[in-house]
């Protein structure tokens, strides 16, 4: 007989958009959620998950927010939730998105240090 199974982190995004003023650069923007998880699959079917954790990413500066557990269940269960400045904690940025400058929004490759465009330095 032969076992195929294991354990692995993943990624789910949510249904949720929700629009803010970004706690880190103060710019109007909005917000999705993505829950992460790990998960015991047999035969690559997932059987079940554990250590849910649940983020917010802004869409102006790529910022990551954690955001409490029991509001992240509740927008996984398809309920309107509507999220406050206190439920959002810097924990980074998005490795996974494009880099805009804060201040005009202009693509930036990974080793600028000032837009190209307004001059600003990048933090």
């Amino acid at each position: 007989m032969i076992f195929i199974g294991g354990i692995n982190t993943a990624q789910k995004a949510l249904d949720f958009i929700q629009t803010i003023i970004c706690k880190k650069c103060g710019r109007y923007g909005s917000i999705s959620i993505f829950m992460t998880y790990t998960c015991f699959t047999f035969f690559f079917i997932p059987i079940f998950k554990w250590n849910r954790q649940y983020f917010a990413v802004s869409s102006c500066c790529n910022t990551v927010f954690s955001i409490p557990k029991e509001k992240g269940e509740a927008i996984a269960r398809g309920e309107s939730v509507m999220l406050e400045d206190d439920d959002l904690t810097i924990v980074g940025s998005n490795p996974y998105q494009d880099r805009h400058c804060p201040e005009c929004g202009y693509l930036l490759s990974d080793d600028f240090t000032f837009c190209p465009k307004c001059g600003r330095k990048i933090d």
